[in-house]
């Protein structure tokens, strides 16, 4: 409702703008070109709610209502294993939900239960196969689940996530351990690299990649 006394508001300010505007040109115009002048005017503007600045408002305005009932909804939840119910629920109405899958499995994963984790990332990739966050999560529930531990599904998964995105951050970072692991120094050192080149170099982050290189590089050099 908010939004119709808001159009409402901006319809009346734009009569009368208009009106002011037109006001020393009444006497050489005529009551035609007045009346083209004006629907110009109110036309561009329309054009401008529903295309420009008014439509973000409105959707604003709708957000924040969405926000509020999702505040009002998280209030009333005493634990997370009552979320879990609410979340399964929905998602049994709406199995095509892939940010509800998606969701669940982000919940399952916080209580560390990585089986039930993997199930529900593994419907929500399913649903969005080329989701970059959803396809992250998945692949990494995956690895917790197996141990911490690569295989070859773990492994394609990351490298389907670098297709897409050849800069995804965590996907070069699992990689890059995952060669190092496999004793594959050099595509180990690559992917740091080219990790390197995308974190800010005072960080911490670049501090621990390029100790990585190095250690790396050592191994590389030592005789077979």
């Amino acid at each position: 409702m908010n939004e119709w006394w808001l159009i409402f508001i901006f319809a009346l300010l734009l009569l009368v703008a208009a009106a002011l505007a037109l006001y020393p040109l009444q006497r050489k115009l005529r009551p035609f070109q007045v009346g083209v002048t004006l629907i110009l005017i109110i036309g561009s503007s329309i054009g401008y709610w529903h295309w420009g600045a008014w439509k973000a408002i409105t959707d604003y305005l709708q957000h924040e209502r969405l926000k509020v009932q999702a505040q009002s909804v998280l209030k009333s939840i005493k634990n997370p294993e009552e979320l879990v119910d609410k979340l399964k629920q929905h998602l049994e109405q709406k199995p095509r939900a892939a940010r509800g899958w998606f969701l669940l499995g982000r919940l399952y994963a916080s209580q560390g239960k990585w089986a039930a984790a993997v199930e529900a990332l593994d419907k929500a990739h399913q649903l969005k196969p080329h989701n970059e966050q959803f396809t992250v999560n998945y692949a990494q529930s995956m690895w917790q689940l197996n141990g911490q531990r690569f295989n070859s599904k773990i492994r394609s998964t990351y490298q389907g996530v670098l297709k897409d995105n050849p800069n995804q951050v965590d996907a070069l970072s699992m990689l890059a351990i995952d060669a190092f692991q496999e004793k594959a120094y050099e595509k180990a050192i690559e992917y740091w690299t080219q990790l390197l080149a995308l974190v800010p170099s005072d960080t911490a982050d670049a501090k621990a990649i390029r100790k990585a290189i190095a250690k790396a590089q050592e191994f590389l050099q030592r005789p077979v």
